[in-house]
């Protein structure tokens, strides 16, 4: 590497320890001095305006008790700072997760923010282009706190730059501090709406009607989805205020497997519908607990029923090459 090289990663250097550009956090980070930017806010500008006014006018006229109050004053201004500064400065910041989501929707990413022995007020936490979320840390405690982003297209996609920021106590100061994690979740294609029934089963049986689940055994439970069917719905969890899930169940459920072949889509479809009239296949199939097999080109996964199953089917789908990348 010549001196020219090193001269030209001075510009990226600076960039990335002053913006956090790249996801280079691979450990949590405790926030410390380089890390915490703290700037007035318009509330603080303006009291700071009103106090050098007030002070030109005590000047002018000789106001002993004009001086009192806008020192005072500045002295809660200065105090103030320094509190806004405490309350970032020691803040652990930790990835944890990254979920799953449909095109279209939000993807949420779990962080961990843990305090030493100070309380924390009002913090915020927001990645980019999502929502704040704000909390509280109370001395000594470890919170996991949720951020998403909106997803537009399927594949895989990175969390980005978080910024944690707060105006305690009295809103004149704004700090904050940037973090960029390693952190990506898979994004699946959105269902087709009003995909047409699902295939024919190995068995012949008629797929459209309602699945009967009397041969097959409860597994467990997942998260809630828009579109599952009521009757799988978890409801003594619902009443108990446990929050919504849908019930699994093993076993073909008397309707035979099915074999879900990109080959046998119509030959008019794009590569985006077909994906998505497979995603709602994999899902209505899902719902119905029958097993099935997925076969779209680079990929065969193999027959199989449950979570898993659909995890990883959804995710061939969601990884596979779009049409300009081919």
């Amino acid at each position: 590497m010549g001196p020219s090289s090193g001269v030209a990663s001075w510009p990226a250097r600076i960039r990335q320890r002053v913006w956090r550009i790249a996801p280079a956090d691979i450990d949590p980070v405790v926030l410390r001095h380089s890390r915490i930017y703290i700037l007035p806010t318009a509330r603080g500008v303006a009291l700071m305006a009103t106090l050098v006014i007030m002070l030109l006018t005590a000047m002018n006229y000789a106001l002993s008790l004009g001086y009192a109050f806008v020192f005072i004053v500045g002295g809660l201004v200065a105090a103030a700072l320094l509190a806004t500064f405490r309350n970032l400065a020691g803040v652990a910041v930790s990835p944890v997760a990254a979920r799953e989501a449909f095109a279209g929707s939000e993807l949420a990413f779990t962080l961990s923010l843990a305090s030493n022995a100070r309380d924390r007020v009002g913090l915020s936490v927001a990645a980019q282009g999502g929502h704040a979320q704000m909390l509280d840390l109370p001395a000594a405690a470890t919170r996991p706190v949720s951020v998403s982003i909106t997803t537009r297209g399927r594949g895989r996609h990175t969390l980005g730059r978080v910024t944690l920021s707060t105006d305690f106590p009295l809103g004149l100061w704004r700090g904050w501090a940037y973090v960029h994690f390693p952190l990506a979740g898979v994004v699946y294609p959105a269902p087709e709406a009003g995909a047409p029934p699902l295939p024919p089963g190995m068995q012949g049986s008629d797929a459209h009607r309602s699945g009967h689940a009397s041969d097959a055994e409860l597994a467990g439970v997942r998260d809630y989805q828009p579109g599952d069917a009521h009757n799988r719905v978890a409801w003594k969890a619902v009443a108990r205020g446990a929050g919504w899930y849908t019930k699994q169940f093993e076993g073909s459920g008397g309707q035979g497997a099915l074999a879900l072949d990109w080959a046998e889509l119509p030959a008019g479809l794009d590569v985006e519908t077909r994906l998505s009239r497979l995603c709602a296949w994999v899902l209505a199939a899902e719902r119905e607990t029958r097993p099935f097999s997925l076969r779209v080109p680079g990929t065969d996964i193999a027959f199989g029923q449950g979570a898993s199953q659909r995890r990883t089917a959804l995710s061939a789908l969601a990884l596979f090459p779009s049409a300009s990348a081919r």
